[in-house]
């Protein structure tokens, strides 16, 4: 993604990784047998059908503040049952590099859920010992998030031990606050419920003069195909009628708002907006 200006708020993205994945039925229930024809689709599928997505992070500037939203994959993570992660490197920190950061000026780590993919980079490994990446920011995640993958991570092999070799280590250090939907994390940035695709996921929106500029959507969508059929959960959510209801909801206040909204797994230009289209919305890109 170029890096974008919305009112005062400037968003760059940091790539850990973007390539197929799985085509829609794989990963989505309820996917209609016609759900990748629309033209408009093409852009965001592989030639054999499985959808391209992106694993990414955000970096909000907002009036001298740094905010890191989500962390992606990370590196050296023991992910075994996913080769194309497993104790791999990344070129993430250069990205971050190019939005004109260092781990050390990020000032918040703003994680909207505690999936795998989305926390890899809290730490890196020193000396054989994971350490958390960004030793001064403060470190926001939901109560009901927190709680239900510290305790319960054994139980979704999937996570593997991205818990104990990501989240431990901030926690540990006392980096962790918990924040709540309705708190404002920055001036005009708050905090949004998304509960559904994760027990307590949540995510931000920009508001400047009454009206929700931009939106970090977390995983509401993995895929432009959801916005299509917004009906699709996937195969990996905890409450897939809540997270279906989520992004009904979300898509139509955002289509009509005209809010910019950034997708963590969109690849290419991520950023954009959701235009009413037959029974579900189309994605134009901010270009």
């Amino acid at each position: 993604m170029t890096p974008k200006t919305i009112g005062s708020l400037q968003v760059f993205a940091c790539v850990d990784s973007t390539g197929p994945t799985r085509v829609p039925a794989e990963m989505l229930k309820d996917v209609p047998a016609n759900a990748t024809a629309l033209d408009w689709l093409a852009p965001y599928l592989a030639a054999d059908g499985r959808m391209i997505m992106a694993y990414q992070s955000f970096v909000l500037k907002l009036d001298g503040r740094v905010i890191l939203v989500d962390c992606a994959i990370g590196e050296d993570g023991n992910f075994p049952a996913r080769p194309d992660w497993h104790e791999k490197k990344s070129n993430w920190l250069a990205h971050l590099g190019q939005a004109g950061v260092t781990p050390d000026q990020v000032d918040t780590v703003f994680l909207t859920h505690l999936h795998m993919d989305h926390t890899g980079w809290l730490t890196r490994k020193d000396v054989g010992e994971w350490v958390p990446t960004f030793p001064n920011a403060r470190h926001l995640v939901s109560q009901t998030e927190f709680d239900f993958w510290t305790t319960r991570h054994t139980e979704f092999p999937y996570m593997s031990t991205s818990i104990p070799d990501s989240v431990a280590p901030v926690a540990d250090a006392g980096l962790i606050d918990i924040v709540a939907p309705g708190a404002a994390i920055a001036e005009g940035l708050k905090v949004v419920d998304l509960a559904g695709h994760s027990p307590g996921m949540i995510g931000l929106e920009y508001t400047e003069q009454g009206s929700v500029l931009a939106a970090f959507n977390a995983d509401l969508m993995h895929h432009p195909v959801q916005m299509a059929h917004p009906q699709c959960a996937t195969m990996f959510c905890s409450d897939p009628e809540a997270a279906i209801a989520t992004r009904k909801a979300k898509l139509a206040q955002y289509a009509e708002a005209r809010t910019v909204m950034f997708n963590n797994h969109f690849p290419g230009e991520c950023a954009g907006h959701a235009v009413p289209s037959g029974d579900g919305f189309e994605f134009v890109p901010l270009t």
